[in-house]
């Protein structure tokens, strides 16, 4: 059994879910293959490493989105209290009441 130089990104990933499925074992995939099991579980390393960092960075997206909005929201609360202290000086200065 030879080892393969360089399998591709996609061969990878599809050697790795072809190792999930209930039906095969690592051992005919690693023949049907021609790698040495100790590849096939250095990829199936690399494909959870890669799952869980996707994971994380998609939650830092959500999180950035989210600290924008806040952001913005603290933005237009101070507007909105920017303009009710002129409302008030404006009243005050016409000595305008309701």
């Amino acid at each position: 059994m030879s080892a393969r130089n360089k399998l591709s990104p996609k061969e990878q990933l599809r050697i790795f879910l072809e190792g999930l499925k209930d039906n095969v074992t690592i051992s005919e995939i690693c023949r049907q293959e021609e790698i040495w099991p100790r590849e096939y579980y250095r990829i199936k390393e690399k494909a959870l490493v890669g799952a869980l960092e996707a994971l994380k960075n998609s939650r830092k997206k959500k999180d950035a989105e989210k600290d924008r909005l806040k952001k913005e929201i603290d933005k237009l609360k101070d507007i909105v209290l920017s303009q009710a202290e002129q409302i008030n000086l404006l009243k005050k200065k016409t000595n305008w009441d309701y």
